[in-house]
Formats: structure tokens, sequence, C-alpha cells
């Protein structure tokens, strides 16, 4: 990418990126025409490309088990637990139904290999064992999955369990089942939060097509139809339940030739009534992501802003530079508009010091990316003469 000019120091800036200008004749809500809710977001930015009622609350299935794999990995980079930890299976991990590992009753199984069965073959008997391993019951593992919903910003976010099965009253069967309840939107947020901190352990499980374990005599392959589709995807979970429908939370890099910087996204798609339906849905996204959006780096890293100068005189210049790389995503066809804010300025002055925003944001006024302008410079052993110069320039 061309270098800009240095940008001139006025309180509001207008730059206008030179773009085509094309039409793709696309209705958004034709882009995903199956899940009940969706969303598709940039890793990077955070910057929300597509999206389809986000914050309706609905039924999470096996996505839960997405918060249970945190906390795992978590519990194990903070050496709470170790990864080759053995886990004897008991009567009540063996017995939950549903999508299993198979585990039985007495086998020794390590908790690295649980977080495969539970991710990979969405495993309901890997969640519990991992649940008990950790929180030592799991109703204090769902103590701690809601309080780490809260902590990474999951507002519309409730378990009841660590794997998604729905929980049926047995006094009364009719009775509508406590779930798992979230939104597609905090969904996003959660595969933002482990793909932000802990991309290494999430893809290193979730981007496998095929587990196997010898010791066990298992082989199954990934429930997540996408990473045999696309190879670029690498992760994340899928879900079902009647009540849920088809889910899944994906996540594919993006470092096509055509694209000017490497980023990933990452989506959510709730609700889907066939699992057909909801790849149709995730492959629509993705489609619609990559062909109308495009990452770029508007500024680097200690990038020359200007110069100003401290009332006025040319012995008070300081030099001023971008703390650090800004990146936005931006659609093809819009513009992109550049603010510049200043903090009233006064000595002392140190190099690093922090003395003004600048402001990435588009037409609709959604802020891009948002960087901090520092000082290139000192500016503090001032003459005496400086010093007088000072009070006549006010």
């Amino acid at each position: 990418m061309k270098r800009k000019a240095p940008i001139l120091l006025i309180l509001l800036i207008s730059i206008t990126f030179v773009v085509p200008s094309i039409s793709y004749g696309i209705v958004l809500s034709n882009v995903d025409k199956f899940s009940k809710s969706s969303i598709l977001i940039d890793q990077d930015t955070g910057r929300v490309l597509y999206e389809k009622n986000p914050d309706e609350k609905r039924p999470l299935a096996s996505l839960s088990k997405m918060m249970t794999f945190l906390i795992a990995i978590e519990a194990i980079n903070n050496k709470e637990v170790n990864k080759d930890d053995i886990i004897v299976i008991d009567k009540d991990i063996a017995k939950v139904r549903g999508s299993s590992y198979h585990l039985k009753v007495g086998e020794e199984v390590p908790l690295i290999e649980l977080m495969k069965g539970l991710m990979i073959v969405s495993g309901n008997d890997a969640a519990v064992g991992i649940a008990k391993h950790i929180g030592k019951s799991e109703a204090k593992f769902v103590e701690r999955m809601n309080k780490r919903a809260k902590e990474i910003g999951m507002t519309n976010t409730s378990f009841v369990n660590c794997n998604g099965l729905p929980i049926y009253s047995l006094a009364d069967p009719k009775k509508p089942p406590k779930e798992n309840i979230s939104t597609a939107r905090d969904i996003a947020i959660l595969g933002k939060y482990m793909m932000d901190n802990y991309e290494k352990e999430v893809t290193s499980i979730t981007d496998m097509q095929t587990y196997t374990y010898e010791k066990r005599g298992f082989c199954k392959n990934n429930t997540n139809g996408l990473l045999s589709i696309i190879p670029e995807v690498d992760g994340i979970k899928t879900g079902y339940t009647g009540n849920a429908g088809y889910c899944l939370a994906f996540s594919m890099k993006i470092n096509e030739d055509n694209k000017t910087m490497e980023n990933r996204l990452i989506g959510v798609s709730l609700g889907a009534n066939h699992k057909n339906k909801r790849i149709q849905a995730c492959l629509a996204m993705l489609k619609y992501g990559r062909e109308n959006f495009t990452t770029e780096k508007v500024m680097s890293k200690e990038e020359l802003i200007g110069k100003k100068y401290l009332k006025g005189l040319n012995e008070l210049e300081i030099t001023l530079e971008n703390e650090d790389d800004l990146i936005i995503i931006k659609k093809n066809d819009e513009d992109i508009n550049t603010q510049i804010t200043f903090k009233e300025l006064k000595l002392p002055i140190k190099k690093g010091d922090v003395l003004g925003v600048i402001k990435y944001y588009n037409e609709d006024g959604e802020i891009l990316a948002t960087g901090k302008i520092v000082s290139r410079n000192d500016l503090d052993n001032i003459s005496l003469k400086t010093k007088i110069k000072m009070i006549f320039a006010d």
C-alpha cells in the first residue's frame, strides 16, 4: 500500500479513499436465508460485516461447549490443572445422553483427550468430565461459566449446564426445559475472545477433520462440515437440539493475494432447520464478507503525522507520530474519513506522551479504528529566553 503524506495538523480532517464505485446489487436480507439469527465479524477490528437478528436470545445447544473449552484452556494455562491429568470416568459422566465420546465407567482418559472429544465430536459426556475435574462439581463449573461470560462482555448469556443439553423437569415433563441461552452476537464475542487470546490452543483442536485416539479405539470425523469445504476454515463448534435448531460458530483466515492484509472472519448461525441449511447459511455469510470487505493498514506504527508548535514558537517543536499500526476493514464502496483531536498541550512533554487521537470512520459515522498520537521527542528543558517568548505569545 502506498505510504500517505503526513496528515496536516488541524482538528478535523476528511480523507476520501478513491475506490471503484461497484454496485453488487446485494439485498442483505437475502445473504443468510436459513438462520433464525446470525452474525459475521472481523476478528482484528470487531467490525460487524453482516447481522440478522443478532441479539435475539436463543437456545445454544452444543455451542455452550465453547465456554467449557475456554475455561479448560485457561485452567491449563493458569496451572490450575495439567493437560495430561488423568480423569477417571464415573457413572455420572458415562450416563450422559446425546452426542457422545462414548466414555465408560472406570476408563482413565487424559484431560486433553476429553477436550478433543468435547470440540471435535461434541461429547456431552466429555463436557461433564471436564467440568467435574476443573470445578469439582458441574454446578460450580457452571457458576464459573456464567462469571466468565460476564467478564468478556457476553451480556445476554446464561448457562445452566456445561454441554447445552436441555434440562427437563422430572415432575412435569411437559414443562419447557431449562436451557443455555445466548445470542449470535454474544457467541461471536466468545469466538473472538478465544481467537484473540488462545488461537493456537483453539485451532490445534478445532481444525482437526478427523479425531483418532487409538488407545480407546476411537475414530470420528469433526462435526463441523465447513472444514472439508473450505480449507481456510479452522473452527469452531457445531450445535443441535430440537429447540435450538442447527447452529454453528465458525472462523476462517483470509490471506488471499488480492487482500492487502491477513485477517480472520468469525461468524455464528443459530436456528437453521437442517444441517445442510446451516452450512449454506455460513457459506453465504463468508462469501459476502470475502467479496465485499477489504482489510487495510491505514497507518503504520511510528508513522510521522506531522509537527506542532507550542505557542506557535519554532523553539517549541513537537514531532508527532502514530503509536501503533492502525488497521481497518472497509466495505469496497465506502468512503473513509479521518478526525484528529488534540489534548491541551502543556510543558513538560516527554517522548511517548499521548497528545491526541486519530479516528477513522465511515459516512454513517461508524468508527472503524482509533489510534493514539504520541510525541516523538522530549520538550522540557526550556531556556529563559523561550520562557519569556511564551509569556508574550499568550
